[in-house]
């Protein structure tokens, strides 16, 4: 996929409805009151030379910054937000999807705030997990960034 595509993804969750329960969806995973899509996956990088993986995350996180500026025209600005406090919050249980997840797997995202639609929207890089595939993420949801 490419900008425009990810564009495109990104329209079509802010609109569609949320599924009835958790689980796997078309382009990523869903529930009540949430998406993730997984705009791009990399491929051969679990337990990867870290030299390698850490070049492949920068590419990610160019193609991030450039999905960000296409979504600031559409959606406004978004703010930066670190999810470490999430991600500790996590461990304890206290964090609903689809930030729990999202947070578990990505350090940083540009937030959207909702707007009439109702729907926040996030987008990071996941590439905490070095036993995983690095991939760009974007979360589209009716429940508040806790």
């Amino acid at each position: 996929m490419g900008i425009e595509t990810y564009l495109a993804v990104a329209d079509l969750l802010r609109s569609r409805d949320f599924p009835d329960r958790d689980g796997r969806a078309e382009l990523g995973f869903g529930g009540p009151g949430h998406f993730t899509a997984e705009l791009r996956v990399s491929q051969g990088l679990r337990d990867a030379d870290p030299a390698v993986r850490a070049a492949r995350g920068e590419e990610f996180r160019a193609e991030s910054e450039h999905l960000v500026d296409g979504l600031a025209a559409r959606w406004g600005e978004p703010f930066e937000h670190g999810l470490q406090g999430i991600r500790l919050r996590t461990e304890k249980g206290e964090i609903p999807e689809p930030w729990a997840g999202f947070s578990t797997a990505v350090a940083h995202a540009c937030v959207w705030e909702p707007s009439a639609d109702g729907r926040w929207a996030a987008v990071g890089v996941a590439d905490l997990d070095p036993s995983d595939e690095i991939r760009l993420l974007l979360v589209v949801t009716e429940v508040p960034l806790p």
